[in-house]
Formats: C-alpha cells, structure tokens, sequence
C-alpha cells in the first residue's frame, strides 16, 4: 500500500504535462531511491521561483531584469501562441526579429476571452515601433482564426504590414509538433493580410 505522502508526490507529478500515471510513478520512486535526485527538485523549484512572464511580450524573464526579447529592437513581431510555438519557430531558423507570445487563443468554450490575451500588450508594442511587420503565426483552426480576426481589428488604423504564416500547415496542427521543414515553408509563404 502506498503511504499518503507518495501518493501527493505521485498525484503532483501527474498534473505536468505528458506525464502519466505509470510515469508519475517511476520518476517519484526514482527520486526516493536516489538522494542526488531530490537536489534537482530543489533546483528547479529555485530556477521557477526566479523566472516570470514579461507582462509586455509573454516570454519569459528572469525577476528583476529587462527582457531579452523586449530589449532587441526590431522591426518585425512574430506574433504566436504560446512558447512551445515560438520554439518551433526558432528551431527553423528562418526568423530573425522578436516575438510577441499571446498566451493562448480565443476559445470562449474554454473560457480563454480576448481581454486572457496579450493583444493590448501588442498595439502598445506596434504603436512605439515604425514601419514594422507583424507575422501572425497562429494555428489554422477556429480558434487560431477568431484571434487572428480580433487582432486585426485591434491593430487596424496603424501604420504596420500584417502577415501571417501560409497555409501549408495541416489544419488544426500545433506549430510545436511540425518538422522543421514544415514550419520553414509556411514562414516562407507567409501572406499579407489587407
């Protein structure tokens, strides 16, 4: 039988993505069996502790210090989802100015409302900036499609080049599953939105 406080260990471990159940399992008895693991708990509780969400681009900073990605100045946005898409972009190779990571997409069915996002945060950027281009990398899917629509009209007015990546994504996939072929052909064939 296992003793309560495995069973909160296990059940924590679960609630991280990808994990499951028989994972959960494995690495907390791991941990418990081995003392120099338990020091790696201890680091990555430091490093999250130390880490925040730059409130102006959505990436990730260390507390008390400017944002790398704020701090370039560019004069082209990729605008994505979430991290796991801007590493997906990254990892093409073929984008060289900042981004802008939203936090998610409009999906009122999952309570995610324009108002979750970081849309203001974006015209604010836009607005300090000139002649700059903004690539809407966002998914092809319902939900990808109401937010590129929302930011649209969001930014409309200014004096920007609006793009976004070209369709030659599947439907519906996530940027951060996608070869890197993939990603670099539809950064390539990016289109401008009027």
């Amino acid at each position: 039988m296992i003793q309560s406080e495995v069973r909160k260990l296990i059940e924590e471990l679960t609630k991280l993505p990808g994990v499951s159940l028989k994972l959960a399992h494995k690495i907390a008895y791991s941990v418990l069996n081995d003392s120099s693991l338990k020091s790696v708990f201890n680091n990555i509780a430091t490093i999250v502790d130390n880490i925040e969400i730059c409130s102006r681009c959505g990436f990730f900073k260390a507390k008390e210090t400017d944002c790398l990605n704020c701090r370039e100045k560019t004069d082209e946005i990729c605008v994505v989802a979430t991290y796991s898409d801007m590493s997906a972009i990254e990892r093409s190779g073929c984008f060289k100015g900042s981004y802008h990571i939203l936090g998610g997409l409009i999906a009122p069915l999952e309570n995610i409302l324009p108002e979750d996002l970081l849309v203001d945060q974006l015209k604010k950027r836009v607005e300090q900036s000139q002649n700059t281009e903004v690539l809407l990398a966002l998914p092809f899917s319902i939900e990808g499609d109401a937010t590129v629509l929302y930011i649209q009209d969001v930014l409309e007015g200014l004096n920007i080049k609006l793009s976004r990546i070209a369709r030659g994504l599947p439907a519906g996939a996530a940027l951060d599953v996608l070869d890197r072929r993939t990603v670099l052909e539809a950064l390539q064939g990016k289109s401008y939105i009027d």
